[in-house]
């Protein structure tokens, strides 16, 4: 590997060693950095030490009354599972309860350290009668909160009291989201839970409407609580399940692994940044996708393994989803984003019969604003003139599995899985395009996420385009000779061009400017993420400015992924420091103590998709080459990274690890063992598109065929051997 990144710079007057490791690193003392130290704890969830191991979570802070401390408990799956089409009641993630300390004491002072690296909290409270300290950790390889207590002083042992919440969408709890509450909701409530006692194990178990049960399970022994979440389709196997997870746990023992596993995560790749605030910033999101999530575990929604109040108690598929997942791949963390992917497979039919004409559904998938984990999320062309017809939410989801199956170079994947996906949601769009009298097709109405909707929408408009490029590109590089081919030729090259406006750059569509303060970007997704429309190209500079001043000009409704998603096109125009700007706001304004976002409640993508934006500064891919260092703020002397995983559209090299030569930071490299690959628009030259096939003799049929073939390789197929 290092010698493969070796050959792939060895044009570059860049610094590369061969011995560079992430074996290298004091992981340890390198992580302490980035702990979170608390010298008070306070009763607020966004200030407290979250601990998670993809499916189980809790979240330490104070009670808001009495000398107690508390541990909220959450599990990702435990969802109303009901029938019906309202996916925030009907399908919604459910509260589960906390458990609460009490001190025999007041409470005079109070602190706590959440350590990364073993992925565990410990703390004290004193009081006016003594001390309690405690140790926390959620077990990565067991569904098991540990809690390890210990008192000193007139503090007696301390009791636990578990505190459940009642079981019902926690959109509820809201008023402005009451008005579209189910009245069959609110008439056929959940059943009441109940507590008993087996075998020294204490049981809350919860059964629900829809027939599914989850049980809290817990016991004390000794100072140590341990405790979990079985959710299954019967009180008895909740039961069962959370028994077994108990019985014969050995909370020493499993601890040494549970640390190993950490320890073992954190070395697929390395960062250093010369902003200390940042660089912390990026490795507890690092911290934070392990507990949110592992290769057999859920998709992450919006408020992953821990719960609070919240109106949006689900999936979001117009732009949460596709941030949440942005920074795995260049971290060389591909297997924490196949959940997403599973599930898409796995749920296909669901995505299928989202398609609102059952005539459409023999070629065509979509899905709709939100959903749960079964991605049942109907499209409703009614709905447009409400701004809620989001026909683009598939295709950008999408986008990121493309760059799952380009980091991994996974042909099988990328064939026989990705590729029909995009089929089906390029045949949506080739249902609702209709040919105008100018002899172009355009789209009819639909949404652009959370502004307003608009014909020929900036946003379908960029999502089509890549999509129909990308299918062009796999059917001729592995010779697949799909019949569906033509008519993505003929709608690539006669698609509407992008509505603009001379003064404020891209529109939101075709009449409808961007005349109010907007937090989403949906409508410059050919900037990026897609890298449609490149800062490389002079011609598109100007634009691509007036539309980016323009947008994040308006401040009023902006909202935290704004900075991200600004500070990545700020790197991509290779201002460094522009970008990390942005990402100092975002810091500063947005992202609470706890690295945690919210928006009326939690949501999760904001602060994970700021980790992305780091890692343009220091890598990016467009037109079949990767820059290295393309972004660095001018003020930073110093920059590292190991084992980011690089895209193989731009290289065959999988990994690399390099420090810059400051005389030289901002530099591309090509591989030197291939052709340079060109980009082209909708996968042909214009040449190419006007000469017809049928013209062409065998041999020049041949040697275009070969040619473009080796051009598409070098994007999807060209690996070095490690």
């Amino acid at each position: 590997m290092r010698k493969a990144a070796a050959l792939a710079f060895a044009l570059l007057p860049l610094t590369v060693s061969a011995q560079i490791s992430t074996k290298d690193i004091d992981w340890r003392g390198f992580m302490s950095r980035h702990d979170l130290v608390w010298d008070s704890l306070t009763p607020d969830y966004y200030n407290g030490a979250i601990l998670g191991n993809g499916m189980l979570g809790t979240n330490i802070y104070t009670a808001s009354k009495g000398n107690s401390i508390r541990w909220d408990v959450g599990r990702s799956d435990v969802t109303e599972s009901r029938e019906g089409t309202n996916i925030l009641y009907d399908k919604a993630r459910l509260p589960i309860g906390w458990f609460s300390m009490t001190t025999a004491g007041n409470i005079v002072a109070s602190d706590m350290r959440l350590n990364i690296y073993d992925a565990e909290a410990k703390g004290s409270l004193k009081t006016d009668k003594g001390e309690i300290s405690f140790t926390t950790r959620v077990d990565a390889n067991h569904d098991v909160i540990v809690i390890e207590t210990s008192s000193h002083g007139g503090e007696a042992a301390p009791i636990f009291v578990f505190n459940h919440q009642k079981a019902v969408s926690p959109r509820s709890l809201f008023p402005h989201s009451q008005g579209d509450m189910p009245q069959r909701y609110i008439d056929s409530p959940n059943p009441e839970p109940y507590r008993e006692t087996q075998g020294g194990y204490t049981f809350h178990i919860q059964p629900l409407l829809s027939g599914m049960a989850y049980a809290v399970a817990w016991k004390e022994t000794s100072g140590t609580l341990l405790a979990t979440v079985a959710f299954e389709d019967s009180v008895d196997k909740a039961l069962s399940k959370a028994k077994e997870t108990l019985q014969g746990y050995n909370p020493t023992k499993a601890a040494a692994k549970h640390k190993k596993w950490w320890h073992e995560y954190y070395p697929a790749s390395f960062a250093s940044f010369a902003d200390a605030r940042l660089e912390s910033f990026y490795w507890r999101q690092q911290y934070k996708f392990a507990c949110l999530t592992r290769t057999n575990k859920n998709i992450i929604d919006l408020m992953g393994p821990w719960t609070y109040p919240t109106p949006w108690p689900a999936i979001w598929w117009n732009l949460n989803i596709q941030l949440t997942y942005s920074p795995l791949f260049a971290a060389n963390r591909l297997e924490l984003s196949e959940p997403l992917w599973k599930a898409m497979n796995e749920n296909m039919q669901a995505l299928i019969d989202n398609v609102p004409q059952k005539e459409w559904r023999h070629d065509a998938a979509a899905i709709g604003r939100s959903s749960s984990y079964d991605l049942v999320a109907p499209l409703d062309p009614a709905l447009a003139s409400e701004n809620r017809y989001e026909t683009g939410n598939l295709p950008w989801a999408l986008f990121y599995y493309w760059q799952y199956c380009l980091f991994k170079a996974d042909r099988e994947e990328l064939v026989e899985r990705f590729y029909p996906l995009l089929k089906r949601s390029m045949a949506y769009y080739s249902h609702i395009v209709y040919k105008g009298g100018d002899g172009i097709y355009h789209l009819p109405m639909t949404a652009s996420p959370e502004y307003k909707a608009a014909e020929d929408c900036n946003y379908d408009l960029a999502l089509m385009r890549w999509g129909l490029k990308t299918l062009m590109d796999i059917d001729e590089q592995y010779e697949l000779n799909d019949p569906t081919r033509e008519r993505w030729e003929e709608l690539a090259q006669n698609l509407a061009p992008y509505p603009t406006d001379p003064e404020q750059g891209y529109m939101i569509g075709r009449g409808v400017p961007l005349e109010a303060s907007h937090r989403h970007y949906s409508h410059l997704l050919m900037i990026y993420p897609l890298r449609e429309i490149t800062w490389k190209d002079p011609v598109n500079r100007e634009i691509i400015t007036r539309s980016l001043d323009h947008w994040i000009g308006m401040e009023g409704a902006l909202q935290g992924y704004s900075y991200s998603g600004s500070a990545s096109i700020y790197a991509l125009a290779g201002d460094g420091d522009r970008a990390a700007q942005q990402l100092r706001t975002l810091l500063s304004k947005y992202i609470q103590p706890n690295t945690l976002y919210r928006e009326a409640g939690p949501v999760i993508e904001t602060p994970l998709s700021a980790a992305a934006s780091l890692q343009e500064l220091y890598i990016q891919y467009r037109d079949g080459l990767t820059a290295i260092f393309p972004a660095v703020p001018s003020e930073w002397q110093e920059a590292a990274f190991i084992d980011f995983r690089i895209h193989f559209e731009a290289t065959g090299a999988p990994c690399l690890g390099i420090r810059p030569n400051k005389s030289h930071r901002q530099r591309e490299m090509h591989h030197p063992n291939r052709p340079r690959p060109a980009r082209q628009s909708a996968g042909r030259s214009r040449n190419n598109r006007q000469r017809k096939r049928s013209d062409r003799t065998d041999n020049e049929k041949r040697r275009h065929r070969n040619t473009r073939r080796n051009r598409v390789r070098s994007r999807y197929e060209n690996t070095i051997k490690t």
